[in-house]
């Protein structure tokens, strides 16, 4: 690895000691996961009958709606199941129409489902199907109408459990609906371990799903890019190699961009696989030497940080287009005007002045820079910083832009100090945290606003670490190193703990598995 000043190998574990903070990993190999068994498809309801017209002068009769057709048999094996449905419904006594579908299962990933149907509703414009554990759904999967067959992925579904689906379609005119119809998810593939959950107040969590990967074996032997749902149960899962680290969906939530960190970088493996799991695109020469974690932008382009292509050790800042070319933005020490090993772990993109922000953990600074030339805008902490004002001990990690001014900041709180400042936040080795720091672009000074420190020495991770404020205002913190994610509030009142005993990579809270990131 490169920008390494210390290696040790010694039962499986590489342990690496920069000059800001160390960063250590364990190694090891993921197990391939076993095919889903595929179960018998649920068979079609009866649609519902149309509604009688309005009164005033003699309004029509409603029609009868088509009966429903039998689900035909799932397929033995890795198929998943497969059922059929029709059914007609005048929704709100204006339209009638019959919706005919079937589900099956991803033979690669067996908690997704797939639905394809079709409707006699002409010109339909939009439609959507409801689905959840029973008959008031909960969770909503938007139809892609350029699709053929309208395909349409069922994402966040337990594995091993019964769940309901309902298909609206729209048109101008108004909408109809399909049946309540069923389909049975499949096992967990062999090897996934369930963190333990410890919640304290589940009212008050924000929900949704974490997306995440795990860097270290198990005890089922993977290492797999993981989705976990609010009761911290596995939803969704792939393995592309060993050392997982940064997971992350596209805008489009059409795909899952998924990359490790091996303890040479020369073996680094960058992946964009779709949610179906049947598409695995390889990127790995395109993207070399990948570091850390990757983030995606509105157009799709992606924004990382690889090994240079010189002989200082720093990481240059990319960016890889829709269409595959690559191109160098910046060195990492060039923006940072330094001198020495760099080590780039964090990159994220902000939409308000269409730039990039990167963490470096040996220099324990943070820098902004234009996309269009790589020119410096700032840096926060370190030696060369260019705010005065608050600053931090030891590295970073983790960063949430909340604004021009307004940034979360993932401390891992070494012993080491950043340059020759005088440290003012925090404390020294004696646990990871969080900070809210504001700036003043004008005065160029920078404020710490809010703290927060798990107590205890065993919260102290020199290994990776992010966070996210979420839409309700808790703050999601993800102490990588130690295999914790906790749920706070903004007062720092624990809500929920999630444990493993492996670590755990770079995280991703959504309230849903579809459309753009909330970040």
């Amino acid at each position: 690895m490169r920008g390494m000043s210390k290696l040790t190998a010694a039962l499986g574990l590489v342990l690496v000691t920069w000059g800001c903070g160390g960063s250590s990993g364990t190694v090891g190999g993921a197990a391939g996961t076993t095919g889903a068994a595929g179960t018998t498809g649920a068979a079609g309801t009866s649609g519902a009958a149309g509604t009688t017209g309005a009164a005033g002068t003699t309004g029509a009769a409603g029609t009868t709606g088509a009966a429903g057709t039998t689900g035909a048999a799932g397929t033995t094996g890795a198929a998943g199941t497969t059922g059929s449905q029709a059914g007609s419904s005048g929704a709100g006594g204006s339209l009638s129409c019959t919706i005919t579908a079937s589900a099956s299962l991803s033979t690669k990933i067996s908690t997704v489902g797939i639905v394809t149907w079709s409707t006699t509703l002409s010109g339909v414009q939009s439609a959507k199907i409801d689905f959840g554990l029973t008959t008031s759904y909960g969770m909503t999967a938007p139809v892609d109408l350029t699709q053929p067959s309208y395909r349409t992925l069922l994402l966040g579904m337990k594995a091993s459990h019964l769940y309901h689906y309902r298909i609206t379609a729209a048109n101008g005119s108004g909408q109809c609906q399909g049946p309540d119809t069923t389909i049975m998810t499949g096992p967990l593939a062999n090897g996934l371990v369930k963190p333990t959950v410890t919640t304290q107040n589940a009212a008050a969590l924000a929900g949704g799903f974490l997306i995440t990967g795990q860097y270290v074996q198990n005890a089922g032997g993977t290492t797999p890019a993981y989705i976990l749902d609010a009761d911290g149960d596995i939803v969704w899962w792939y393995n592309i190699a060993d050392y997982i680290t940064g997971v992350v969906m596209d805008y489009a939530g059409t795909h899952m961009w998924i990359n490790n960190h091996p303890p040479n970088l020369a073996n680094a493996k960058v992946h964009r696989v779709t949610m179906d799991g049947l598409t695995d695109e390889d990127l790995s020469s395109q993207m070399y030497e990948l570091s850390h974690q990757l983030t995606v932008l509105p157009d799709e382009t992606v924004a990382f940080y690889a090994a240079d292509s010189g002989t200082q050790g720093c990481s240059d800042i990319k960016e890889r287009a829709p269409n595959g070319t690559v191109r160098t933005i910046v060195n990492s020490q060039t923006a940072l005007g330094t001198t020495g090993q760099c080590h780039v772990n964090n990159i994220q993109y902000s939409k308000d002045d269409d730039t990039l922000v990167f963490s470096d953990h040996i220099h324990c600074a943070v820098a902004k820079i234009k996309r269009s030339d790589g020119s410096t805008v700032w840096i926060l902490n370190g030696a060369t910083k260019t705010f005065t004002g608050d600053t931090w001990l030891g590295s970073e990690h983790g960063i949430q832009i909340l604004g021009l001014d307004d940034f979360l900041i993932f401390n891992n709180n070494s012993n080491s100090v950043a340059g020759s400042s005088a440290p003012t936040m925090m404390g020294a080795g004696d646990g990871s945290g969080a900070l809210e720091i504001k700036l003043d672009l004008t005065a160029k000074t920078v404020k710490k606003i809010w703290s927060y420190k798990a107590m205890g020495i065993t919260y102290q991770t020199d290994v990776m670490g992010d966070l996210q404020r979420l839409g309700n205002g808790n703050i999601v913190i993800a102490f990588g190193g130690k295999g914790i994610i906790q749920e706070i509030t903004a007062s720092g009142t624990v809500l929920q703990e999630m444990r493993t005993t492996t670590n755990f990579g770079y995280i991703q809270k959504r309230p849903t598995l579809y459309g753009p990131p909330p970040r």
